[in-house]
């Protein structure tokens, strides 16, 4: 990935060392596993209160990837090395940094990840993970990952980044969001709420995990597709948002979260996603 943002810079004019802030939306190595070689080239690294010290010393980061990604994690990855304290500059929720006549402001965001930042700049909003994948003309689906999916406070980000009624919106995955964003936004909790609805009420039924995955790989591609993406995109949403992943982190998120909603004729079994549920 470093290797094609240099050919990106390279096809404008511009290098490596003409990089000198990178705001990270949060530290998962898919947005934040090349930092360090931005750090080396004299960038400002810019991260959530949370994600900081992983940034620093990533091992423990390294090691939870590695339960996830296994043999794989080379060749996913590449090498990641640690960033030097002076290079990590730590944003508070809503703390502004003003570059030239640019302010950007950091806005707390958890949900994905409970260290993750969303941005704004004057009429535009870098959303993050938090703000859903998009691929071409395919439906925004929230990025469930472990360990730290919490639906709750998904649902209320989104509610904070709609609020903010900005006019332009930029995903990591994949690029500027077409249509009103008011819709992608309605689309997204209606699918963070939905997908959890239906992890929930198949963990009722006793599905196991390896029942869920090839049951989630079909209801992911066939929402897609209904949604408007082609049979190939479909194939792209789940490289870009691998389904597994969702079911590690939904199961991860019931049983730690609400266990009480497993119990069998639970008088606490509720029909929303979670019990403050719109």
């Amino acid at each position: 990935t470093f290797d094609h943002v240099v050919d990106e810079l390279e096809k404008i004019g511009a290098s490596t060392p003409d990089l000198r802030h990178v705001f990270l939306s949060h530290i998962h190595l898919d947005h934040a596993g090349a930092a360090w070689r931005f750090a080396e080239h004299g960038a400002q690294i810019y991260v959530h209160p949370r994600g900081a010290a992983h940034l620093i010393d990533p091992t423990k980061l390294i090691n939870s990837a590695t339960k996830i990604f296994g043999g794989e994690m080379k060749t996913l990855w590449g090498e990641i090395r640690p960033i030097p304290a002076g290079s990590v500059r730590v944003l508070e929720d809503n703390e502004t940094v003003r570059l030239g006549q640019l302010e950007i402001r950091a806005l707390s965001t958890p949900g994905h990840a409970n260290h993750h930042h969303a941005y704004t700049w004057e009429d535009n909003l870098f959303g993050g993970d938090i703000a859903g994948v998009r691929i071409r003309n395919g439906p925004p689906v929230p990025p469930f990952v472990p360990p730290e999916l919490d639906v709750t406070a998904w649902v209320e980000s989104i509610d904070r980044l709609r609020r903010l009624e900005l006019r332009q919106l930029y995903l990591p995955h994949f690029g500027k969001a077409t249509g009103a964003l008011s819709d992608h936004f309605d689309q997204l909790e209606k699918r963070v709420e939905g997908w959890a609805n239906w992890f929930r009420d198949r963990l009722r039924a006793d599905a196991s995990e390896i029942d869920l995955r090839p049951e989630f790989a079909a209801k992911l591609a066939d929402e897609v597709e209904q949604h408007g993406a082609s049979k190939e995109n479909a194939r792209d949403y789940e490289l870009a948002d691998p389904s597994f992943m969702a079911v590690t982190a939904a199961i991860r998120y019931w049983r730690k979260k609400f266990p009480e909603e497993f119990e069998k004729n639970s008088p606490n079994m509720e029909t929303s996603a979670h019990p403050d549920s719109k």
